[in-house]
């Protein structure tokens, strides 16, 4: 192809690809979505940037001949830079390389720092181009890179600006009609999220993904059998590995265990032919009888323990891959813990990947902050927690972030190490609050009530944050909803003070609206 110097490499799978990422970065990627029997693209993708192997200045150009909407949806949800529908020309493709070199070639600057986690910089660089005059073919780009790096930056509001002015000129623009449920989300304006989110199930590009959010909402409420409601309304051989993930944990919570299971095995069975694909619900299922050990009374855990040694022995057979060893490892770790044998526990860790954290996915995270919990290492434990939570906040797809979220905050109330991170957001969140950045500090305020739910100081200051944001309801709570609840716990007298004088304001403020 006659575009300058380009330096062209080409894999025959994902496998090869992300070997490949190991020990080089390339600037784009040109992939195809149906990959055979393994994994999709779209997949590869999304698990390569989890684990990050793909930086986040890296271009997507997508080719595909399926025109299905499944397809078509899924590739859109990754904001790709092109996508190309097959069967298109060498011209064709040639222009879209060359508007993305063009395109690649003006943000230079703006994708350095955001690969060095350099964001505010990145903004300040890519506000003085738009000063300048961004020139008008790369405006739409340079618009939609600008939406990303906010909201990255936590300037969610002004995100939501860039989206609202996009759809504006035209509501069927698919990625910043994401973005803009993305922002609402954040900001705890989940009415808003739900509504969009109800008008979406409608578009056959966005149907999918849109039950999938609305599954996450109710999630988050706990509103278990409406989770399994909305995820039935995707097609079982659809279904991701996350919104499987999330539909056992609905049915666990439901005393539906025998349903949680056989999801799990018909999903391998689906994929058994696709290696990597049945490897990864293999884990899964093995993850989900360790849970069931774990809940259960230690002399009625043989049969769960057993099972899951069993799929985890499937899962890394013959494994090269450095994560996956060490997700095998730490599974069969925890196993020994729940029997109560530390020494084998301990001989399981002994080389050298269980300690290269890099690329580990939050809930693996969860599983070694137990495994080292369970040998004295309560250091150790707490700051793997705390890894588990940042990396879980960086999480792209909704059904994993909520699932991973749930099991941190469990997981760390059950090893009593919630407080103390607890304490330190709180801290956080009022710094936040005296600078008047009202949207941070009801984030850390929640997020350190829902660690320490029986700690009435931080749903106090949750509610103050609220009413001063003049925001009725934020998350899964309302102002009163939110009273009634921290009027149920133990309150000192100088909490139950404020609490009186909050339930007062929060009168006022009602009747003002009303």
């Amino acid at each position: 192809m006659p575009i300058g110097h380009l330096n062209v490499r080409s894999f025959a799978s994902g496998v090869e690809l992300k070997s490949a990422l190991r020990k080089q970065h390339f600037e784009l990627l040109l992939m195809d979505y149906h990959l055979g029997q393994g994994k999709s693209g779209v997949e590869w993708i999304h698990a390569l940037r989890e684990a990050g192997y793909i930086r986040p200045s890296t271009g997507i150009i997508f080719l595909t001949s399926d025109r299905s909407p499944q397809a078509i949806g899924r590739i859109m949800d990754l904001q790709p830079d092109i996508l190309l529908i097959k069967p298109y020309t060498i011209a064709s493709l040639t222009r879209q390389i060359r508007h993305y070199i063009s395109y690649r070639h003006y943000a230079d600057p703006i994708l350095k720092e955001m690969d060095n986690k350099q964001r505010s910089n990145a903004i300040s660089l890519l506000q003085k181009q738009v000063r300048e005059g961004v020139p008008s073919r790369l405006v739409n780009d340079i618009r939609k890179l600008y939406a990303r790096l906010l909201y990255e930056n936590g300037e969610i509001q002004r995100a939501m600006n860039i989206y609202d002015e996009v759809l504006t000129r035209s509501d069927k623009v698919l990625w910043a009609q994401w973005g803009k449920i993305r922002c609402q989300y954040a900001a705890g304006k989940w009415p808003e999220c739900q509504s969009e989110l109800s008008t979406m199930v409608h578009s056959s590009l966005a149907r999918d993904r849109a039950f999938e959010w609305l599954a996450s909402l109710s999630f988050e409420q706990k509103s278990y059998g409406q989770v399994e409601d909305y995820l039935e309304n995707i097609k079982f051989s659809e279904l991701s590995l996350s919104a499987t993930r999330m539909k056992s944990i609905a049915f666990q919570k439901q005393d539906k265990v025998v349903e949680a299971i056989d999801l799990f095995q018909k999903k391998r069975a689906m994929h058994r032919s696709a290696k990597d694909r049945f490897n990864d619900f293999t884990f899964e299922l093995a993850e989900f009888y360790l849970l069931l050990a774990e809940e259960s009374p230690t002399t009625n855990r043989r049969e769960s323990l057993s099972q899951a040694r069993k799929l985890v022995g499937i899962a890394g057979r013959n494994q090269g891959d450095r994560q996956m060893l060490q997700k095998r490892d730490y599974l069969l770790a925890f196993s020994a813990i729940l029997e109560q044998d530390e020494d084998k526990a301990a001989s399981l860790l002994d080389e050298d990947y269980m300690d290269n954290y890099l690329r580990t996915e939050p809930s693996l995270l969860v599983i070694a902050a137990k495994v080292h919990h369970g040998l004295g290492d309560e250091e150790k434990a707490n700051a793997l927690l705390l890894l588990a939570r940042q990396k879980n906040e960086e999480t792209q797809a909704i059904t994993e972030q909520v699932s991973n979220s749930a099991l941190i905050i469990t997981s760390g109330k059950e090893l009593g190490l919630n407080h103390e991170q607890a304490v330190a957001l709180n801290e956080t969140g009022t710094h936040m609050f005296v600078e008047k950045n009202f949207l941070g500090a009801l984030k850390h305020f929640y997020d350190a009530f829902t660690l320490s739910a029986d700690t009435a100081a931080f749903g106090l200051n949750l509610v103050q944050c609220m009413i001063e944001a003049d925001t009725a309801v934020y998350r899964k709570f309302s102002v009163q909803s939110l009273l009634s609840c921290v009027a149920e716990l133990e309150l000192t007298q100088g909490n139950q003070q404020r609490l009186n004088q909050l339930t007062l304001l929060a009168q006022a403020a009602a009747e003002k609206k009303g």
